[in-house]
């Protein structure tokens, strides 16, 4: 009787050993901050994202052309030095963006900027990316430099790591996440100017000549290069971790 009460204390303490452990090596293996995971199912139609900063233009969660599930962010038009933007508080000089996106075919869409500077409006010091007529492109501070083919009419998947610190992103696309996760991507691609600072301040959506919509779906924001391993709800959807952020979490 007593060696079965020994045994069962000693498993006991295995247990709460073995538990105690899985936090220290798991919890703690994604301290990174999520800036934004956001599918856009939590925000009302017809607006911006509540709590993200905008500049003029027609930025607008809808549910006319979306990926997943029923909404997506529409950006449909907008003034030269428009924008919406999601701030950015962080030590770590490198930034990862990725998202589904659709680009209708014909004209020049929406740029995408991770920001060094105090307001997103700013241009120099960022990634400074845009989609035009089938085309990706980027410009380095002297002109557009293509980055690649780039289909339109169709949802594909990106993923951007913009490293700070050398004033530099790769660029990967693919038709889903494990698509582009495991696609060659091109690397070592110009900011346009050299970072303002150590690190980014804002991820923002920007237009300048805009002359047809891109939307983009599952929005995903996060600190440092390796790529998160999501967890996803029964639906398939991301869902936003911006609360935590704007609380400080």
């Amino acid at each position: 009787m007593i060696q079965n009460k020994q045994i069962a204390f000693y498993q006991y303490v295995l247990l709460t050993l073995i538990v105690a452990l899985t936090f220290v090596f798991v919890g703690s293996s994604d301290a990174r901050k999520v800036f934004a995971r956001t599918g856009f199912e939590e925000f009302p139609t017809g607006n911006p994202p509540k709590d993200w900063e905008a500049i003029g233009g027609d930025f607008e969660v809808s549910g006319d052309t979306v990926k997943t599930d029923k909404k997506a962010l529409a950006i449909l038009n907008g003034a030269d030095g428009d924008g919406i933007g999601i701030p950015i508080e962080t030590e770590d000089p490198i930034i990862s963006v990725e998202f589904y996106v659709y680009i209708e075919g014909g004209g020049r869409c929406f740029n995408l900027k991770v920001a060094t500077a105090d307001g997103f409006g700013e241009n120099n010091g960022c990634t400074y990316i845009n989609w035009d007529a089938g085309i990706v492109r980027l410009y380095d501070g002297a002109a557009w430099q293509p980055i690649g083919d780039f289909e339109t009419d169709t949802w594909k998947y990106v993923r951007i790591i913009a490293d700070v610190s050398k004033s530099e992103f790769d660029f990967y696309v693919g038709d889903d996440r494990d698509d582009a996760l495991g696609a060659k991507p091109e690397k070592g691609l110009a900011f346009r100017n050299a970072a303002l600072g150590p690190v980014a301040k804002w991820v923002a959506f920007y237009t300048w000549g805009i002359t047809v919509p891109g939307y983009v779906d599952d929005l995903l924001v996060y600190e440092g290069e390796e790529a998160l391993d999501l967890a996803v709800d029964p639906n398939g959807k991301l869902t936003t971790f911006w609360g935590q952020v704007k609380r400080g979490l």
